[in-house]
């Protein structure tokens, strides 16, 4: 569920700075647990491309969410 507030500014997808996990706000599941993120570690944006650059450029590993996104989820 794309939510307009911010940080996510009604981007699809986010990268969760602390964890490196990437979330599709359009396959949000309850078990994504979204709502307990920390909005300083939210970075909004609207392609997984640019969530995986993202993630690059600050050095971080990054992994897709079981839960919304299991085609990029690496265990």
């Amino acid at each position: 569920m794309r939510r307009n507030d911010a940080p996510f500014n009604g981007k699809q997808f986010i990268l969760n700075k602390s964890t490196g996990e990437i979330h599709d706000l359009d396959r949000e599941s309850p078990l994504c647990c979204i709502d307990k993120i920390d909005a300083d570690n939210i970075f909004a944006c609207d392609t997984y491309a640019e969530a995986v650059l993202f993630a690059s450029v600050l050095g971080i590993t990054r992994n897709g969410c079981a839960h919304c996104m299991p085609e990029h989820h690496r265990d």
